[in-house]
């Protein structure tokens, strides 16, 4: 079966669009915004100075950062699909392993592992918009998939504290471990729904008037284009 005899009664961007939302609940709800509701009491857990969480705030920050500047050429080698999948696996893994850390250095590194791999599947998501809508789409589509952060912002706002009223001092490292399995299961459920580009599947991008082929930007016609 080929990617051509897929057949769906809406049109598969918004299929795009839902696992991107998931992607972003993922990497940035997740992999960036839950440190806020864990680190005071990992910070207490751990004995870290308040110097240190700061520095652990900022390695994410700057591992994002790194991400962000070679993001373009991950893309370029790997493609979107298999980067995103990687990436996601990454913040799961290191978050799994942050529930383990004994001490700063450890949360630090994994921690900026965790921010690489964020802005390594945030980015390229987002660009995704731009393959599978036409202009006048993009920004709903957009819209829609960065609902996800504010989704994990809500979870996260639930589920770390009762966590952490129920498991006490080490709550913080049974949160990390469930909230990296959530995001390992975000990366497969990723991996087979995201794609590309329409045109395997025999479409055209959301929204795209007959006989309209304006190129999208990153796409092998837009290079063509560009060439003349």
């Amino acid at each position: 079966m080929t990617d051509r005899s897929v057949r769906l009664p809406f049109h598969y961007g918004w299929v795009v669009v839902f696992a991107g939302m998931l992607a972003i609940f993922a990497c940035l709800g997740i992999g960036r915004f839950a440190l806020g509701m864990l680190l005071p009491s990992m910070g207490e857990n751990l004995g870290l100075s308040y110097s240190q969480m700061g520095l652990i705030s900022t390695g994410n920050f700057v591992g994002y950062l790194a991400a962000v500047l070679v993001c373009g050429r991950l893309v370029a080698r790997f493609g979107y699909r298999p980067l995103i999948f990687a990436a996601l696996v990454g913040v799961g893994a290191s978050l799994v392993l942050v529930s383990r850390a004994t001490g700063f250095h450890q949360v630090l590194v994994m921690y900026l592992l965790t921010g690489f791999a964020s802005g390594a599947s945030n980015v390229p998501v987002m660009s995704l918009v731009s393959h599978w809508f036409a202009r006048r789409r993009r920004g709903r589509a957009a819209g829609f998939i960065v609902i996800g952060s504010g989704f994990a912002i809500i979870f996260t706002g639930l589920f770390v504290p009762a966590v952490n009223a129920a498991h006490g001092a080490e709550g913080w490292r049974l949160s990390w471990l469930v909230l990296g399995g959530m995001v390992l299961v975000i990366a497969v459920v990723c991996g087979l729904l995201l794609r590309d580009d329409p045109e395997p599947l025999g479409l055209s991008p959301v929204g795209q008037a007959p006989g309209d082929h304006t190129p999208v930007p990153g796409s092998a016609s837009d290079a063509e284009a560009s060439s003349r």
